[in-house]
C-alpha cells in the first residue's frame, strides 16, 4: 500500500469518526434537553442544530455546538431559547421570558 491510499482510507476514517461523535452529542443534547424541560415543567417540542464549530474551552478542543430549543410553557405558545454544549458537557441554556400558568 502506498502513501496516496493510506492516506485517503485514514482521511475516510476520521470523517466518519467525526460523524459518530456529532451524532452522540447531538443524541446527548436531546436528551438533556427533554429532562431539563420536563423538570421545569415546560413541553419539548424540538432541538434544531444552529452552528457547529471546532474550538477550545479551558483547555480542551472539542465540537462546540450552538442549538435552538423549542419548548412551550402552556401547550399554546412556542418559545425558541439556545441551548450550548462543548463535547458532551452543556455550557449555556438561554431561554426567554415564557408566560407560566
Amino acid at each position: 500500500m502506498t502513501l496516496g491510499p493510506l492516506v485517503i482510507l485514514l482521511s475516510i476514517l476520521v470523517v466518519g469518526i467525526q460523524f459518530w461523535r456529532l451524532r452522540g452529542i447531538a443524541e446527548f443534547s436531546i436528551d438533556y434537553a427533554r429532562q431539563y424541560c420536563d423538570r421545569n415543567n415546560l413541553q419539548f417540542m424540538s432541538l434544531a442544530r444552529q452552528k457547529t464549530r471546532l474550538t477550545a474551552f479551558r483547555g480542551k478542543i472539542d465540537w462546540k455546538i450552538s442549538y435552538i430549543l423549542e419548548f412551550s410553557s402552556n401547550g399554546e405558545d412556542a418559545y425558541e431559547g439556545e441551548l450550548v454544549s462543548f463535547g458532551r458537557n452543556i455550557i449555556q441554556i438561554d431561554l426567554p421570558v415564557y408566560k407560566v400558568n
